[in-house]
């Protein structure tokens, strides 16, 4: 009996030690994700806007540029719902960003270090000023952390 009460209480201390620890790291990142910018585009796959199946196959969002990473939640329209765009919704840290490129289409695409199309792909079909400045703020928060990350390695 003896060996179960040192088991149970050593159980409930690591058990606290973890939570605790967990907590005050999610904390400390959550304190520090900071948005930047949020804007509402479509999800790049699928036909294009011209096409008479777009309205089948749409899906707006939401793309949300912080100061850590960039995100694409998908909105309610049905199209979003298409496995085609499972591929490209979700979050990208800037730490597995490879490379941001933006095509004639227009279309702004963002790789992951580990995969090869898209992690990411967002337009507003026309490259008006909301998504040239997407792509601004985009450009800019990645170069800023990416100069903050380098200077902490130092």
């Amino acid at each position: 009996m003896a060996c179960v009460k040192v088991s149970a209480a050593a159980a409930l201390t690591i058990a606290l030690f973890l939570s605790s620890g967990c907590s005050l790291l999610s904390g400390r990142h959550a304190a520090s994700r900071r948005t930047i910018a949020t804007y509402s585009f479509w999800d790049g796959m699928g036909p294009p806007s011209t096409d008479p199946q777009f309205p089948k196959f749409a899906c707006v969002g939401t793309f949300t540029i912080s100061n850590l990473d960039v995100t694409f939640a998908p909105g309610t329209s049905a199209g979003c719902a298409s496995s085609m765009h499972q591929r490209t919704v979700g979050t990208l840290a800037y730490s597995d960003l490879r490379e941001i490129r933006v095509t004639r289409r227009p279309e702004l695409l963002i790789f992951s270090k580990t995969a090869q199309p898209p992690a990411l792909r967002v337009t507003d079909w026309v490259g008006a000023a909301d998504f040239q400045r997407a792509v601004t703020d985009l450009q800019t928060a990645y170069e800023r952390w990416t100069r903050a990350d380098h200077a902490t390695r130092k």
